[in-house]
């Protein structure tokens, strides 16, 4: 049985090749929209609308390169945790346990999300649906600082 278990956290491949080709895929995605938003610029005037639409266009390209990031980090987490590659790390990245992991998501996960938000506030014409969605978002933030209160009151100090 022990044997077993042992051979079996190397499933955990499989999570970490996903992300990997997520990574890439995400990341040449970005790269052509990169592109395009350049191709549109050389192309577009200097309108308001237009400087509008470009830093629409930059904010949600930010938020793909984010995401890959998020993918990158989140598969060498993985591979450190199960797969004993802890030396692929970068230095500004040591996680030891499944608990600095998920630290380091749940920040990228609220600047994820404070850039979408950022998007649609620039996309935004009129209406009160906007404060709903930072509402939502909001929350979603209350709930990660929450968890991190939680848990540094139980003796577990969440890193910076």
């Amino acid at each position: 049985m022990k044997s077993m278990l042992r051979i079996s956290r190397y499933v955990v491949v499989v999570g970490v090749m996903g992300c990997l080709v997520m990574l890439w895929a995400v990341m040449i995605y970005a790269g052509v929209a990169v592109g395009s938003a350049v191709l549109q610029l050389l192309h577009g005037g200097v309108s308001k609308d237009d400087i509008a639409a470009a830093l629409l266009y930059a904010f949600k390209i930010l938020d793909l390169f984010l995401l890959a990031t998020i993918l990158y980090i989140v598969a060498l987490g993985l591979a450190a945790l199960f797969l004993d590659s802890a030396d692929a790390l970068p230095r500004w990245l040591r996680i030891h346990e499944l608990y600095d992991l998920k630290v380091v998501l749940s920040q990228s996960v609220v600047v994820v999300l404070l850039i979408a938000f950022l998007g649609d506030v620039l996309e935004w014409e009129n209406g009160s649906d906007i404060a709903f969605v930072g509402g939502g978002i909001a929350m979603v933030i209350a709930a990660i600082a929450f968890m991190w209160r939680s848990e540094r009151a139980g003796g577990r100090n969440p890193k910076s």
